[in-house]
């Protein structure tokens, strides 16, 4: 009976663990989605990249390098938008989803 008991606890402490960690990290992973590192390759600058990821819109394209700049301010703060790397250099961009849905007018929201 003490096996049953002791099974039956670890059972219960699995589940609740299963249970408990995704809610921990669906709170933690929302940052994490709305942003993503980058490697900017030798010679890149944000501006570049930008016009890489948003072609057609020159909005876009300015919004993107504004977020970005924003994101990185803590760790470069002299970065700009001309910045070029001479090496490879990892920088936080927002994701896609996350700046389209800043990027929406006040009243499509």
């Amino acid at each position: 009976m003490k096996t049953y008991a002791a099974g039956h606890k670890l059972t219960l402490s699995m589940l609740a663990l299963m249970l408990f960690v995704p809610l921990l990290s669906a709170a933690a992973s929302s940052e994490s989605l709305s942003t993503m590192d980058w490697p900017l390759q030798p010679g890149e600058s944000i501006s570049d990249l930008s016009r890489l990821i948003y072609p057609k819109s020159r909005h876009m394209q300015q919004h993107f390098i504004a977020e970005t700049i924003k994101l990185n301010q803590e760790s470069q703060p002299d970065l700009r938008a001309s910045t070029v790397f001479e090496q490879q250099h990892q920088i936080q961009i927002p994701s896609i989803k996350a700046l389209s849905k800043k990027s929406l007018p006040r009243t499509a929201r």
